[in-house]
């Protein structure tokens, strides 16, 4: 598959995974459209990003260990991590905390503000958002 990512010269950029569900997808969809409103590009590749947001799935066992194989993937190759999604509340988000403590936040479903909040927080931006 071909790399479609348009990347500018000095805006901040964000790495994004989506685990899971079509719920998930929705919210990573209204995530990443503010983010692109905002100026914010979307890189595939960790080791690029400003920060990461991992969007987790935590329906079945499997997709929750994903998950956290995920983050710590993210985490090991780029050291700034949000956590965002099913596995973002409860226990899960324990499970989290206790496996990754260097994740920078965790925010359950539908969470949308809360992540862009903290994007803007940890990667401000330094130029204009898209018109």
């Amino acid at each position: 598959m071909r790399d479609t990512t348009i990347q500018t010269p000095d805006r901040a950029k964000v790495g994004f995974i989506s685990l899971g569900c079509p719920k998930a997808l929705v919210d990573s969809e209204r995530i990443l459209t503010q983010l692109r409103i905002e100026g914010y590009d979307i890189t595939p590749q960790y080791e690029d990003a400003g920060v990461v947001i991992v969007n987790t799935c935590g329906f079945i066992d499997a997709a929750k260990e994903e998950s956290l194989e995920t983050i710590g993937e993210a985490i090991r190759e780029n050291g700034r991590v949000l956590v965002t999604g099913c596995m973002g509340r409860g226990d899960d988000a324990d499970a989290i905390r206790a496996r990754h403590p260097k994740v920078l936040g965790i925010s359950g479903p539908a969470a949308y503000e809360e992540v862009l909040s903290t994007v803007r927080e940890v990667l401000p931006q330094h130029h204009q958002p898209n018109p």
